[in-house]
Formats: C-alpha cells, structure tokens, sequence
C-alpha cells in the first residue's frame, strides 16, 4: 500500500484531525529481533506510518523487578488489536537485572520476546531526581506522544514523609523538563501502589495515602490545552492482601493486569481525542454475575437464568453455582472466589461430550454501532483439584462478542487462572475495522469450555459490556 494511503486509512480511524495528543508520521519499525539472551537486534525501517508513540516512565513499578514485567505487559496486550498504530517508546528494554530465561518469568510471560512491546523509560529505585537528568535525552529521542508516569514511590520511602513534597516538586519537573522537548506531549499521571508488609518502606505507607490524595488537584494545575495532564487512581483498583509481591512494594500479575485497566481507557481516549475516558453506560447485560439464584454456599443449580441460554447438547452440562472453600479460595461461607464478581457463578462441565457445542450465550438488546469501541470483559475461574463438583481438571475457555452471525472479538485461552482462582480476560474491538454490512446487527455474547476431556471444567463470572 502506498505512505500516503496507509496514513489515510489510519487518520480515518483514528479521527486524527481532533487528536490532542500530537500524531506523528514516524518510521514503522518491524518488531525488534532477539539473540538467544534477548539483546535487541538492528530495526528494520518500514514505510510511514502514523502512530501513538507511549513513554511508559518511572520507578521499578514501571521497570519490572522480581521477574515481573511491570504493568506494561499487560497494558500493550490490550492495545495489542491497535499495535499497527501504536508504539511504546523508550531508550530501556529490559526489566531490572533480565537474563532471558527466570527474569523475566517466560512461564507467566511467555510472549515477551515475540509479541511485547519491550521499550519503557522505568528506573528500578530511583526517585523523581534520580530519573530527572535522563529524561530530557530519552525524549528528544522517542518524541512521545504520550507520557504515562508513576514515580514517587521511591520518595517517599526513602524521605519519610518530606518525600512527599518531594515527589509532587519532582514530577512538575519532569513534566516541565519533557515539554521542553516535546511541547505537545501529553500525560497520565498515576497515583501510587500501596505499601504492605515486607518492605523497609513499610514504615512510610501512610505518606503513600497522603500523596495519593494531594496528586489529583496537583495534576490538575499542570493540565494545559497544549499539553493535556490527567491523573490515573491506579491505587483505588488494588488490594494489599491479593495484588503486590512478596516484598509489599510491587505490584504482582494480578495487580499490573488491575493497573493495565485502569489505564486502558485512558489511553484510549487519548488516542481517540476525547483525553479523558467518557465510557458510556455498560451495555445491559442480565445477570451479569449469575447472582439471581441466591444460592446457599456450596449449591448448584441447572434451573435456566433469565435471558441467558443454556447448551442442550449431551454431557455439556450449564449451571449455576455458589462455590465453597475447597473449590476456590475465597468462598467459604458464600465468599467471593479470590478475582471473581460475586459469591455465585457460571459452571460449564464436561462429562464427554463435543465442547464446541457448549455455547452459553445471551442475546443483547443492542446493535453494533459506527465509530464505536467495545470492552468485553470476563472472569475466568479454574477449580481447585480438591472440588466438591467431581470435576476439578482445567476445562480451558472460548469467548466471542459477535454481531448478527459473526463473530467480531474472541479470545481463548489467554489468560491462565490459577487453580483456586479467576483471572479477567478483556476483549476489545473497534467497530471502524469491522464489515460495515454488520452495523445495526444485533450483538451477542458467549462462552464455552474447549476441554473435550470428560471431567473437564471452567467457571465463568462478571461478563460485562462496555463501549468507548
């Protein structure tokens, strides 16, 4: 396709004319190479195209510490569908002390060297001064578009609760320091992690809490219509107890995958012109927790949900379900499965039938719009060995959003719960890249198990619709 073209096409679908965030026709880089170490390799130069270009700068949070990848690994994932149009930029590729094997962990991370967007400006334990004096070369090199920072932490822990001005003086000089290179440069501004035992910052987690809530207002001061500032509560998202590390300071899987969330529709909308995220009413969905039953703990029921349908197809077995302890952690006592909605849940079981016809589904009552972004997102439970239901093996998951009678978003096995849990899969679509011919088809969504083992399980919870 010739330059002028491919950036039309792409402008179309952007609505590049409205963005505030200053689009760039830059190089199209084709995915970076890897030795066996995953050193980088030479770029290869495509023709133009236009881009986003993301600078994901901080501290460790943003770098990937303990075999982690940061919040960056789950964040591209979700703009993973818009990676022709997107760029994360940075002159660092690697998180803190990689090896290439255990760091980062390729057996939670497996796709970190094929289809992850390496590139960040994160410093493990440095403070806003600290990073201050790379910045402003970092940015002359990378031109982003689109800064998101999380920085502070480091501040604070190591300054008391001085590192609180500290931290707040630190950022307006890095936002300052970066306008002068790249005036039109936006920013997502994030509030810090809390702080939980393990760490020597301990000590200073309340001064975490006071920076968290002078950001907004201070965030605030720094917006100009040139150069767009917003603050992220990526705190509000997070649990102490189920979302950081070990070591109380980082965030773990289930944490970064909450703060790539919270930031996704953020940078959507930044992408799209409107800057801050204006998510329209979730799309209806009935039971959309499976919670109409009221289920004691332990029961389970085949008795039909309303608007949601069932398979009848032999030895696919739908039900509704209230697990109990020895099946999830953190339902005893009709408690919520540890990453689940609510107490009661959707079971599809296996006993030796054809799992391609197990589709659980719900009509909607809506149709596919034009210029429109869909959110879907599910919990995916996987059962521990120990369950009372007799089928504890991981049955594995398929969900589609579709329209009319095509499907337009699926998603299988891309998440991987473990046992005792629920892991969120998100699904997003841009209705700009679908046959124009679906427009006012109505939509549905579905779910199944892929296991065709007989014994075979997945539980399914919280399926939401959302549209940007």
């Amino acid at each position: 396709m010739f330059p002028t073209l491919r950036w039309l096409r792409t402008a179309l679908l952007f609505g590049v004319a409205s963005v505030p965030v200053q689009a760039q026709v830059l190089p199209q880089f084709a995915p970076a190479s890897q030795n066996s170490a995953g050193a980088r390799t030479a770029d290869a130069v495509d023709l133009p195209v236009l881009k986003t270009r993301i600078l994901c700068a901080g501290d460790s949070i943003t770098h990937g510490v303990n075999g982690y990848t940061s919040y960056r690994y789950p964040l591209w994932f979700r703009l993973f569908p818009l990676k022709s149009v997107v760029d994360f930029v940075g002159t660092r590729y690697t998180v803190h002390q990689e090896n290439g094997t255990t760091i980062p962990d390729l057996n939670q991370f497996n796709r970190y060297y094929t289809h992850f967007d390496r590139d960040h400006q994160g410093y493990n334990g440095m403070r806003t001064d600290h990073i201050l004096p790379w910045l402003p070369q970092a940015v002359a090199t990378t031109r982003p578009n689109l800064v998101i920072l999380m920085i502070g932490t480091n501040d604070i822990g190591q300054m008391g609760s001085y590192g609180v001005d500290h931290a707040l003086d630190g950022i307006d000089a890095i936002v300052f320091a970066i306008r002068q290179q790249v005036p039109t440069t936006s920013f997502l501004i994030a509030t810090l992690p809390p702080i939980g035992v393990g760490t020597s910052y301990f000590f200073q987690a309340p001064s975490i809490d006071t920076f968290n809530a002078l950001l907004p207002a201070h965030v605030a001061n720094l917006d100009t219509p040139l150069s767009r500032a917003m603050c992220v509560d990526v705190h509000a998202a997070l649990d102490l107890a189920t979302d950081m590390q070990p070591d109380g300071l980082h965030p773990n899987a289930l944490g970064q995958e909450k703060i790539a969330d919270v930031l996704y529709p953020y940078v959507l909308s930044a992408m799209r012109g409107s800057y801050r995220p204006v998510a329209q009413p979730a799309i209806q969905i009935f039971d959309t927790g499976f919670e109409s039953l009221g289920l004691a703990d332990g029961v389970y029921s085949q008795s039909p949900l309303n608007d949601w349908r069932y398979p009848m197809v032999p030895h696919i077995i739908a039900g509704t379900w209230n697990p109990d302890e020895v099946s999830y952690t953190g339902a005893a006592g009709s408690g919520t499965p540890l990453g689940a909605e609510g107490d009661e849940v959707l079971s599809l079981e296996n006993s030796g039938g054809d799992p391609a016809l197990g589709w659980v589904y719900q009509l909607l009552g809506t149709t596919l719009e034009m210029g429109t972004t869909y959110q879907l997102d599910v919990s995916i439970g996987h059962r521990l060995p120990t369950t009372t239901r007799g089928t504890g093996d991981w049955g594995g998951y398929w969900v589609e959003l579709m329209a009319g009678s095509q499907t337009i978003a699926s998603a299988t096995n891309q998440v991987s719960p473990a046992p005792g849990s629920f892991a969120l899969q998100t699904l997003t679509v841009d209705s700009s890249n679908i046959d124009p011919s679906l427009l006012g088809a109505a939509m549905t969504v579905r779910v199944r198990l892929v296991d065709s083992l007989a014994g075979s399980a997945t539980d399914f919870d919280g399926i939401q619709l959302t549209k940007y």
